[in-house]
């Protein structure tokens, strides 16, 4: 029996219900959360690993391949890493969604207005298509909220090694670096959030720090009711525009 199969049976005896569906279904699989292929060159963060029912873990592989896609899509800088992973994930995504990209882009005419109204001037030879801020569409909002919930799960169990309870409420506020442009660089629920009293826990791995590709912020009172901020270091911050 190999080592890893060794660890993976320790870990489901001493994890042994899905913390995703409300921990009365047996758990079978280990769920990486966030999904590993977001973060180039495999410096995921350390102890991030979860357990989970087959439904729970395989149920959101394609909303994991949507938020992998998204965290990788950089024109600006090298930020989809070195590790050559963008072009199968490309393709994954073109099998999974084919028409997702064409969705995304806008027309000519509403590339222009967005630009205009976002303050983008496309560089000598370069289009407002190319340019321009990309569309959110229905498969990449539904994504980010499955994503949110899981990972909300995974942040509670991993520090209260309790499972989020049935009757729980998760709320979600999420937003486009192309909000940020409007408002100046600033967004006031984010900002709200920041205000919250909690902890920043350092994410690592191999010894080095993770938190400027992804960070969370934990806020728990003593009855385990929690608030967690999770939000996208300045790397995240540089990625495509997108346009709700």
């Amino acid at each position: 029996m190999g080592m890893r199969k060794v660890r993976k049976e320790a870990f489901l005896k001493t994890h042994p219900f899905c913390i995703f569906c409300g921990g009365t279904v047996l758990t079978d699989t280990v769920e990486h959360c966030p999904p590993r292929a977001m973060f180039p060159d495999r410096a995921w963060p350390e102890g991030f690993e979860f357990p989970a029912c087959s439904n729970c873990n395989h149920g959101s592989a394609d909303d994991d391949l949507l938020i992998s896609f998204l965290a990788r899509t950089d024109p600006f800088t090298d930020g989809e890493g070195d590790d050559g992973r963008m072009p199968d994930i490309i393709r994954s995504v073109h099998q999974k969604f084919p028409q997702l990209v064409s969705k995304m882009m806008p027309s000519a005419i509403e590339a222009r207005a967005m630009n205009r109204r976002l303050g983008i001037v496309p560089e000598p030879g370069a289009t407002n298509q190319e340019a321009g801020p990309v569309r959110v569409t229905d498969e990449i909002d539904n994504a980010v909220r499955v994503f949110a919930g899981k990972l909300t799960k995974a942040i509670y169990y991993l520090h209260t090694s309790q499972v989020f309870p049935t009757n729980g409420r998760i709320g979600l506020k999420w937003f486009t670096n192309a909000d940020l442009v409007t408002n100046n660089g600033r967004y006031r629920v984010f900002e709200s959030f920041q205000g919250l009293d909690g902890i920043v826990p350092a994410l690592v791995r191999s010894r080095s720090l993770l938190n400027d590709q992804f960070e969370y912020k934990l806020s728990l009172s003593t009855d385990f009711r929690f608030r967690s901020s999770c939000v996208h270091g300045p790397r995240q911050a540089r990625r495509a525009i997108l346009e709700r």
